[in-house]
């Protein structure tokens, strides 16, 4: 089956090539995350006062994170933005494992399903759909650090009778996370993204060695709007005249550093 409309006419045949497929998209859905990522974060507007005062004082917006849900939701909608259409299947919270006759049981958050197109050899030769199951979690999540392997393949890829894999990290930097009171905030400190992604890489590596699964970690970095100071080192001729300090104007002075407010999102 042909997905992707791209000059390589991707073709899938096994679940590590829709692996390699579903990787990439996600890839191209973070790197494109800081345009609209306000979607992922709760806002309680504050309010700002034209003349403040000891009485009178502006109040900031205050934010914290949407529930896993909510990045589940995200992903969703995106992952079959880009590869609905060729006769790829994007589904959330999938009963896997039912318990009792009432639905309760075990769901993945998203399983991505793909079948062959009619006539393609691939049909005959797989003999159903590929898939691949997909895990998320929030970085405050308290089994970030161990459901890839509990949850994921020790449950889900075998219920599902799946042996590929995605556990998918949401990391929202905890500095930009300024509501009070949230428990998760404390959580979500404590493993560095980084350090968080080479665990989970290692972690893969060694329950793939048996050649049974095929996982993939990710981290997903999910700012906000906020407003950060950038420094630009421009020549001092360039620099209007408002802007220079004491000290800048003399003329030896040939370029000056500016610091200014930049807003990613237009906050």
């Amino acid at each position: 089956m042909r997905v992707l409309q791209d000059p390589a006419r991707r073709v899938i045949r096994t679940s590590t090539d829709l692996l390699d497929v579903v990787v990439e998209t996600l890839d191209e859905v973070s790197q494109e995350l800081p345009s609209h990522c306000e979607l992922l974060w709760d806002r309680t507007p504050g309010t700002s006062r034209r003349k403040p005062s000891e009485d009178n004082q502006a109040i900031p917006d205050v934010w914290r994170p949407k529930p896993e849900a909510a990045l589940c939701a995200h992903l969703t909608h995106e992952l079959t933005l880009r590869l609905a259409g060729h006769r790829v299947a994007v589904n959330r919270e999938v009963l896997i494992h039912p318990t009792d006759p009432y639905g309760a049981g075990d769901r993945t958050d998203l399983l991505v399903e793909t079948l062959a197109s009619p006539g393609d050899p691939s049909d005959r030769a797989s003999g159903g759909p590929v898939k691949l199951v997909i895990e998320v979690k929030g970085a405050w999540n308290r089994d970030v650090m161990t459901a890839q392997e509990e949850q994921l393949a020790n449950r889900y890829l075998p219920q599902a009778r799946v042996d590929a894999g995605i556990y998918l990290v949401g990391w929202y930097p905890f500095e930009l996370w300024n509501a009070t009171g949230d428990s998760r905030k404390t959580q979500a400190k404590k493993p560095h993204p980084d350090t968080l992604l080479a665990h989970l890489r290692g972690q893969a590596a060694s329950l793939s060695e048996s050649g049974a699964f095929h996982l993939r970690p990710m981290v997903i970095k999910i700012p906000r709007p906020h407003r950060q100071w950038i420094c630009l080192r421009l020549p001092l001729m360039w620099v209007p005249w408002q802007l220079l300090g004491e000290g800048l104007s003399s003329p030896e002075q040939r370029e000056a550093e500016i610091f200014l407010q930049s807003s990613p999102s237009g906050r």
